[in-house]
């Protein structure tokens, strides 16, 4: 009876850790995807003139 607790709960962590790490994954694309974003902003950054005059209206980055 114990042997089949301590097996359930062994499923359990390994489908936690399994959850938490897509988790992870799915931050640090957000966070590159952040960075990415910022690079080419501020390479579209002229510093006389404002970033939305240089990207047309609706176009994202």
């Amino acid at each position: 009876m114990a042997t089949q607790i301590e097996e359930h709960e062994a499923k359990r962590i390994e489908e936690l850790a399994g959850e938490v790490e897509s988790l992870i994954e799915e931050v640090d694309s957000r966070k590159d995807l952040k960075e990415k974003r910022g690079i080419a902003k501020q390479t579209l950054y002229d510093g006389s003139k404002k970033l939305k005059h240089t990207v047309p209206k609706g176009k994202r980055i």
